[in-house]
């Protein structure tokens, strides 16, 4: 919960949800169930259209957490995610769907359980 989780167009921001059972600096871990589906806001793709529809579109939402799930490190049996995370959203840039630029930072680095 201490990492920034984004879409990759500045400031796009994934609200996410952390697991209280393990936590990182005092902040609760992400799993997937944390990012998956969950609301981007603030995603700086200007939304355009021409006449065959829509060409560009703002990320709203996580569709995809295809990569970054620790192998030995989990919660409850579901993997802890990492700062390696990479997915796609809903948005859409020159027609180019999905978005590839799901990504996150760590913002913090002492693990903790509870």
């Amino acid at each position: 919960m201490g990492s920034n989780v984004t879409c990759g167009h500045s400031p796009g921001k994934v609200t996410t949800t952390g697991s209280p059972k393990m936590s990182v600096s005092n902040q609760p871990v992400l799993l997937k169930t944390g990012i998956m589906s969950k609301p981007v806001g603030g995603c700086g793709t200007p939304p355009a259209a021409d006449a065959s529809g829509p060409t560009a579109k703002l990320c709203t939402s996580v569709t995809a957490v295809s990569v970054g799930e620790a192998i030995k490190l989990t919660v409850g049996g579901m993997p802890v995610m990492l700062d390696t995370l990479a997915g796609q959203t809903d948005g859409m840039v020159g027609k180019v769907t999905p978005q590839l630029s799901l990504s996150a930072t760590a913002g913090q680095t002492k693990l903790t359980t509870s």
